[in-house]
């Protein structure tokens, strides 16, 4: 229910902007026509008046003047008609959704045998690729080793080790972007800089949900619906437009047209930004997404200390669903400022005896992780603080 409220509130602020701006262009043009005109107010009522030595403002003034401020008020009334309706199509959507799935209680364990990667992808995170690289490293099918040095800067290297279990479509398309050839078993760190804008991997990920029928083509067809309905808005304020200015700005009918047309060009465009946040997800797919949320949730009260975690072996078990919810900073930052965490197995550092050499090289080693998927990221559900501001007071 939170966050239908966010959503709710986000909609209803993007609403009270467009119609701030609309209001605004109504007020800007009506303010011309009052005051470039021979029109003044005096007291309530409006009365004609000269402004300058002319007695009279000509007729085709005044009709262009007119054309103008009408033009104004279909631009508002247009756009806010038409994204009044795109929202309110919007919302019975959502309304559906969330309809079909409730969390019951707070999970302190994965609600379910899933891959942090397929998790974070069902949930819509965008760093499923981080915790589809932690997870295969800690089950053994990769290690990262600390280099030499290069212009004062650590470097690290990724080790592909033999395969000791099958792997799932969207693992192996992480392997196949890590290294590039059957033979090649070590490439650099740098390389997860690539596999997180994979399109291969985000396919991957996608035909998987695909697979497990969590994909509901019903909502699929309403998603392609509503942004066949903000384009068409789109396209017929495209057209207005186009014949308004055939007409001319002068003309009545023109202004009105061009002003209509600007109105719906808007609201079209915001209708194809509103498309990409309609759920494709079944009833039980959706379900599972909010309880694997609220265990998003309790990884990150955690690390903001408002729960004790039940013991520092949870560090390593539950790395790669902290770096799929975007938690990868916070928690690395917490245990290892509160003396709870350990260095992974999977990690070699070159500092073998001095165990504080061997924790800078490691949280060096997760800053650059998460300076790769925050450059290669676009979107993202949750955004916590910088990595270099909350991993600094651990070193």
């Amino acid at each position: 229910m939170q966050q239908k409220k966010v959503f709710s509130l986000n909609l209803l602020l993007l609403l009270l902007i467009s119609s701030a701006i609309f209001t605004a262009l109504t007020v800007v043009m009506a303010r011309s026509f009052f005051i470039h005109g021979d029109y003044l107010f005096q007291g309530n009522e409006l009365t004609i008046a000269p402004v300058q030595s002319e007695a009279t403002t000509p007729r085709s003034k005044q009709t262009q003047e007119q054309a103008r401020l009408q033009g104004g008020v279909a631009a508002a009334i247009s756009g806010l008609l038409a994204i009044s309706f795109l929202l309110r199509k919007r919302l019975s959507l959502q309304q559906q959704v969330e309809d079909a799935a409730q969390a019951l209680k707070i999970y302190t364990l994965p609600p379910q045998t899933l891959a942090p990667g397929l998790a974070a992808h069902l949930c819509g995170f965008s760093s499923a690729a981080l915790a589809t690289f932690f997870d295969l490293a800690q089950r053994g099918h990769l290690r990262i080793e600390e280099g030499e040095p290069k212009w004062g800067q650590r470097t690290f290297e990724i080790v592909r080790l033999p395969l000791q279990e099958p792997l799932q479509a969207h693992e192996e398309a992480l392997l196949n972007a890590l290294f590039r050839y059957p033979k090649q078993d070590r490439a650099s760190l740098t390389q997860v800089f690539r596999v997180v804008s994979s399109k291969v991997y985000q396919k991957a990920l996608e035909d998987e949900l695909t697979l497990r029928g969590w994909h509901s083509i019903t909502r699929t067809d309403q998603r392609q619906r509503f942004a066949f309905l903000a384009g068409l808005i789109m396209a017929l304020g495209l057209l207005s437009f186009i014949v308004g200015i055939a007409i001319g700005w002068s003309n009545l009918l023109g202004a009105i047209l061009i002003g209509s047309g600007s109105g719906m060009i808007l609201a079209g465009f915001g209708g194809l930004i509103l498309t990409l946040s309609i759920s494709t997800l079944t009833d039980h797919a959706a379900h599972q997404a909010i309880l694997w949320r609220e265990f998003a949730n309790y990884l990150k009260k955690i690390t903001q200390g408002n729960i004790q975690p039940p013991g520092p072996e949870i560090f390593e078990r539950y790395l790669p669903f902290a770096a799929a919810f975007g938690l990868l900073d916070e928690w690395v930052s917490y245990f290892f400022g509160t003396s709870k965490g350990s260095i992974p197995d999977w990690f070699r550092s070159n500092a073998a005896n001095d165990l504080s050499m061997q924790e800078d090289a490691f949280i060096a080693m997760i800053l650059s992780l998460s300076a790769a998927a925050t450059s290669y990221t676009a979107v993202s559900c949750e955004t916590g603080a910088s990595s270099g501001i909350v991993l600094s007071s651990v070193r």
